[in-house]
């Protein structure tokens, strides 16, 4: 579909509602840099780094190398608490030394984050190693407990600027809304995959469509996928044609 695969080097979007595959896609992707050797990093915001490593077990992936980072925010309390920026102390993990539990949170202190906090933390570790490929999981979740509204645009298009800049191949998951136009990220992303999910009286469907991509060639249609043991299974070779409802 994208005609030889991702540019490297460049942020990209994978789109598409809650259930879609988001994730699991993204997964995928991180997989398939450490079987070639690179250095992968997933930024988990949205779920426990626990909890993901639970969900990926049913695909029997080696994911042992893969380092992932906790950047979910601590539920504030109510009285004033000492506050620490995640840039200061946080620190990625391999998924092989990763425990069951979920990280707790502080008594007494509780961990900010921000675009701010999370871009200059990910600056200290892209000095420290050479990643190769970084997944954000999710922006959407960035968004809603770490940004203002009116700062969204300029602090995202910083945030995808500074991706860019540090050489990486990233992947930045995002919720689609139902309706409206589509979130800024699609605009400054240098390509979006999207994932649709539709559900008729068999169950539920699942196709993927490239909406975007800067710099080269690309299928135009949607095309049915599954989710499957080994992953996302794309029919490149069932009919092209858009189903009704997208």
């Amino acid at each position: 579909m994208l005609h030889g695969g991702l540019i490297a080097g460049r942020p990209y979007i994978v789109s598409g509602p809650p259930g879609s595959g988001k994730t699991i896609l993204a997964m995928q992707f991180l997989r398939e840099g450490l079987e070639g050797g690179e250095h992968c990093l997933f930024v988990a915001l949205e779920e426990p780094p626990n909890e993901v490593k639970v969900n990926m077990r049913a695909f029997r992936w080696n994911l042992d190398d893969l380092e992932i980072l906790d950047a979910n925010s601590d539920i504030r309390r109510f009285e004033p608490t000492p506050i620490l920026e995640i840039s200061t102390e946080t620190e990625p993990i391999k998924m092989r030394e990763l425990e069951e539990r979920i990280r707790k949170t502080p008594d007494f202190e509780s961990h900010e984050v921000t675009v701010h906090s999370l871009q200059q933390l990910l600056k200290k570790l892209f000095l420290r190693r050479k990643y190769h490929r970084v997944v954000i999981d999710s922006v959407t979740a960035l968004k809603y407990f770490c940004m203002r509204e009116f700062e969204e645009t300029v602090t995202m298009q910083s945030f995808m600027r500074f991706l860019t800049e540090a050489g990486v191949t990233s992947i930045l998951s995002l919720e689609l809304p139902d309706s409206g136009e589509a979130p800024s990220e699609a605009f400054l992303a240098r390509g979006e995959i999207r994932l649709h999910k539709l559900r008729d009286e068999s169950g539920i469907k699942r196709f993927i469509s490239v909406e975007k991509y800067k710099g080269s060639s690309h299928e135009e249609f949607v095309f049915p996928f599954d989710i499957t043991n080994a992953g996302v299974r794309v029919h490149v070779g069932a009919t092209a044609s858009p189903p009704s409802g997208l």
